[in-house]
């Protein structure tokens, strides 16, 4: 029998209109003001050119086998064994930026007034930015 696959955060592309709602969200829930370069997940507009741009909303992914965590020298970044997610402990982390180019989702960000890395905590298993995806292009299960 197989393991429970645990519950990811999905993106539902062709749904996704590039409102920036979710990041919006994050931003408020994480830093109770919209600070979007402190938000956890980003919209980034894809092919311009197009009439109709295609918008793709980063995120951590919560990989298995997380590069990041490999090459964090301070221990801040941890795969929880039983959840598989990444956790980030901002305690530990000393900025270093090692994550940033590991990731190769492009998911993880310096918080520069704090000095240390941010990424999706997945709001503790109830994700913010799924709550307020208008077009309902983000989902949790």
């Amino acid at each position: 029998m197989s393991a429970k696959k645990p519950p990811t955060l999905r993106v539902n592309f062709r749904k996704c209109t590039g409102c920036r709602a979710c990041t919006i969200a994050c931003a408020l829930s994480h830093e109770q003001q919209v600070e979007i370069y402190r938000a956890r997940i980003r919209v980034q507009k894809r092919m311009p050119e197009l009439k109709t741009p295609v918008f793709k909303p980063v995120y951590c992914r919560q990989c298995r086998n997380a590069k990041c965590v490999d090459v964090c020298p301070t221990g801040a970044l941890v795969q929880d064994e039983e959840s598989g997610q990444v956790i980030l402990y901002t305690e530990l982390c000393n900025g270093c930026g090692e994550c940033l180019e590991a990731c190769p989702f492009d998911a993880i960000w310096m918080d520069d007034e704090q000095g240390v890395v941010i990424k999706c905590d997945l709001c503790g298993g109830d994700p913010v930015c799924v709550k307020y995806c208008a077009p309902e292009a983000l989902s949790y299960g």
